[in-house]
């Protein structure tokens, strides 16, 4: 981090709206670029920019410790983008449900899909998991196979089931505590 974005985040922290618009004017084009290019939607990528830097000057306190400003941004950036497309696909699933049931859905569904939301999430995050880390995953948690029949299927060693269960449960851990954070 340069000097000069130092003695913002140090100003910021001391509660500075002047750093803050320094910072916004700085960062705020490449914030609502990169959501653009993922979501697509100019106006969601907008309401994700705002949000982002609302959340800067909320947690002000904090924002000053960080060690890079440019990657504290990219984490909350990517974890909204995130957020939005896990919030698309619940809606999705939900409208269709509801249009199958013969039902409107109801305007307060954040209670109800809370925990469709978690599942979303640790599909999505199994789904994104290397291939052959995925399928070690799912044959173990989701056709509840033996490590042993693991290895015999693919023909890979027991130790290399292990590590890649390893591997898989550290990603659910990450994605559980950056849940966590929401809830």
């Amino acid at each position: 981090m340069n000097s000069d974005e130092h003695i913002l985040l140090r100003k910021l922290r001391e509660g500075d709206t002047e750093a803050l618009d320094i910072l916004y004017l700085r960062y705020a084009a490449k914030v609502r670029d990169f959501a653009f290019r993922l979501l697509g939607d100019s106006v969601e990528a907008e309401d994700i920019t705002h949000d982002i830097f609302l959340k800067v000057w909320e947690q002000r306190k904090t924002v000053g410790n960080v060690v890079s400003f440019r990657g504290y941004l990219f984490r909350m950036t990517r974890n909204a983008i995130f957020n939005a497309f896990k919030h698309r696909q619940v809606e999705s699933k939900y409208q269709a449900r509801a249009a199958e049931d013969g039902t409107e859905a109801p305007a307060d569904t954040d209670d109800r899909v809370s925990t469709n939301d978690l599942m979303e999430m640790i599909d999505l995050a199994v789904s994104n998991m290397p291939e052959q880390r995925r399928k070690v995953f799912c044959m173990s948690r989701y056709e509840d196979m033996s490590y042993n029949d693991i290895a015999e299927a693919l023909h890979i060693s027991p130790k290399t089931v292990q590590y890649h269960i390893s591997g898989a449960l550290a990603e659910l851990r990450k994605l559980l505590s950056a849940i966590a954070f929401f809830v």
